[in-house]
């Protein structure tokens, strides 16, 4: 059963609890140098900043497309954001088995060139599980499916736009895929061919899962210390510098991110990110949040695809 999101971030840099376990782990349990990686706490820092900037950018093309400035070009671009970003997010999932890797020696496992996820197995580490527990249901029915109509598909992010009123513009994505009779139309496995998905509910999904996996690493290495009879150490190593500034602003900008998502999503979880009064950072994964809606009255809904020559008939969401 999967359990909501439910955090209170009191970091000064509003890192997940995990970055500073990191930099704590005994050096004479990690084998790192042996593969050869990073330290855990580099790879780590070094993934949530590749994180922060590709949903920044997601943020800022968003906030561009509402300005007016070349709807086309603008639609183009917040949907290659959105490409990148969604690889970005696979590869920190492939980041974080990396760093339970390192409390491997390479030496003992004979499943070299392996993805992190397959040389885990093989290799026996039972605390995988603690973390692949706190993603499997994200990654399997969300990124998955994403990333692989992506790759083997030859799928497509298109930029919906849904205007309310002058002021109240929500925009979101589908993947547009090819049916059998040809048709390029949204993805009827993750959009039943008639929906899209808002950056209003998407941007705060990817980011909830970033600091779930993040709990699921934290879970996962304080089980294989204390399987191995070690303890975090007392002072801290190096510096928690790599993902900076770039985190921090990405974080607060989520939580002043608009809330305008598409129809379908009302009766779906959100993940609302809040700042306090004391500067920590609350997440909260909320079954049908009563202060979401959409508008009662007509919208205009548009979309923009690119003719491929040959592909003759098109379907759009909400359509």
């Amino acid at each position: 059963m999967k359990r909501h999101l439910h955090l209170d971030i009191a970091h000064s840099a509003l890192y997940p609890e995990v970055a500073e376990l990191l930099r704590r782990i005994p050096l004479d349990t990690l084998h790192h140098r042996d593969y050869p990686f990073r330290h855990p706490a580099a790879i780590y820092q070094l993934s949530l900043r590749q994180i922060a900037m590709d949903i920044t950018r997601v943020l800022r093309d968003c906030a561009a497309l509402r300005a007016g400035r070349g709807a086309a070009n603008l639609s183009e671009q917040l949907a290659q954001s959105q490409r990148i970003l969604i690889y970005s997010l696979r590869e920190h999932l492939d980041d974080c088995q990396m760093i339970l890797m390192c409390f491997i020696d390479p030496a003992t496992v004979t499943a070299k060139g392996r993805a992190p996820d397959e040389f885990l197995k093989v290799a026996g580490l039972q605390e995988r599980k603690l973390f692949w527990d706190s993603v499997h249901v994200y990654a399997d029915t969300y990124l998955m499916p994403l990333v692989n109509g992506l790759k083997h598909s030859q799928g497509r992010f298109r930029t919906v736009r849904i205007d309310g009123s002058a002021s109240d513009i929500r925009l979101g994505f589908y993947l547009e895929e090819v049916d059998t009779k040809g048709i390029a139309q949204p993805s009827v496995k993750l959009h039943k061919g008639n929906s899209a998905v808002s950056y209003a509910r998407d941007i705060r999904r990817n980011l909830g899962a970033v600091f779930r996996a993040a709990e699921g690493l934290r879970t996962a290495i304080a089980a294989i210390l204390q399987r191995l009879g070690r303890s975090p150490l007392a002072v801290p190593e190096g510096a928690e510098t790599a993902a900076g500034g770039a985190w921090t602003e990405m974080c607060k900008a989520v939580t002043r991110f608009d809330a305008g998502i598409f129809p379908q999503e009302l009766k779906l979880p959100f993940v609302r990110f809040t700042l306090t009064d004391t500067g920590n950072l609350k997440i909260r994964e909320i079954d049908k949040d009563p202060q979401l809606s959409f508008p009662k009255h007509s919208v205009r809904c548009s979309t923009i695809t690119s003719a491929d020559g040959m592909t003759s008939s098109y379907r759009v969401p909400y359509g």
